[in-house]
């Protein structure tokens, strides 16, 4: 009988060679992880950075740390890539400046998504706390022609779409990847589902939402309600059972101001609210209740309602 390999985070770190082979190390390990890279700073021998990775769905999230370095893309590095891809990318820890498209200075939470088949330039001026989205292209082309439009812009952290999305990269990381307790592809798309939106907000465009696709934002909705006990419950499941591609299902949610994962979500609380606060399920444990609505981790079910209601569970049991 054939075994699963478990999933398992990549660790590389200079502190794995010698300080002398540290830059050449750095410069192969982006080349591998991320795209190909010339690396500079102003003591090769004291630099340090380490790198943790592990994939969520069709993306995968990258965090790095280490020692103040510049970071450059030109034509000599481009052909050297194994393809295009785009890079969604925050520093969590200091402001930072980037070429690409343009000159931008960045503060801590903000993001900016780069083409890895465009130059670009980064200056990490301190010891720097970054995390990197790597998308494909034909998965981000599945959230519409508009998100590319976000490359080299600055994604504010204050306002708008742009608020949500950071919030939400922000909780992202290679050891949360390793156990979500959503499916993998479920977030994800909230990824992508919040760059089209917020892609939409800084196009200047009105959301509308013609008769035909209320209708159908009505049924995805009353599908996921059917289905929300499923844990690993996907858009795509939701796409079959309508018989609609998957782009269809983002998008109709999407020009309602709304994501996958979002509703999801609402329709599981909602669920767990009402069973709590019923008599009928006095003799039923919170757990249970948890898992009857959806949510296949109990400390995940605890966190979503305390946060939507400001109890805990059990608080809305015994109110």
């Amino acid at each position: 009988m054939s075994s699963v390999e478990p999933r398992s985070i990549a660790r590389l770190s200079t502190q794995d060679v010698p300080p002398v082979r540290r830059l050449e190390y750095w410069t192969d390990v982006l080349a591998s992880a991320l795209l190909p890279m010339a690396i500079d700073c102003q003591s090769p021998c004291q630099f340090e950075s380490s790198l943790l990775s592990a994939p969520l769905g069709m993306i995968t999230l990258t965090a790095t740390r280490g020692s103040a370095h510049d970071a450059l893309t030109t034509q000599r590095e481009i052909p050297q890539s194994r393809g295009r891809s785009f890079h969604l990318v925050m520093s969590r820890n200091l402001p930072w400046t980037m070429t690409h498209r343009g000159q931008a200075r960045l503060l801590p939470g903000e993001l900016v998504l780069f083409d890895s088949q465009l130059e670009f330039e980064m200056n990490c001026p301190d010891t720097y706390d970054f995390l990197n989205l790597t998308l494909p292209p034909e998965w981000l082309a599945m959230w519409g022609s508009n998100v590319e439009t976000l490359t080299g812009r600055r994604i504010s952290a204050d306002s708008g779409w742009g608020r949500v999305l950071s919030s939400y990269v922000n909780q992202l990381s290679p050891e949360f990847a390793l156990r979500a307790p959503l499916a993998e592809s479920v977030l994800a798309d909230q990824v992508g589902a919040l760059l089209a939106l917020t892609a939409h907000e800084l196009s200047g465009q009105s959301l509308r939402m013609p008769p035909v696709e209320r209708s159908l934002l009505e049924r995805i909705h009353e599908c996921i309600m059917q289905r929300r006990t499923e844990p690993q419950l996907t858009a795509s499941d939701i796409a079959a059972m309508l018989n609609v591609s998957l782009r269809t299902v983002h998008r109709v949610l999407a020009n309602s101001g709304e994501t996958f994962g979002q509703q999801l979500l609402k329709a599981r609380m909602e669920a767990a609210v009402r069973m709590l606060q019923s008599r009928a399920f006095d003799r039923v444990t919170t757990a249970e209740i948890g898992r009857r609505a959806g949510f296949s981790d109990a400390s995940h079910f605890v966190r979503v309602i305390r946060r939507w209601t400001g109890r805990t569970p059990q608080q809305l049991k015994g109110g």
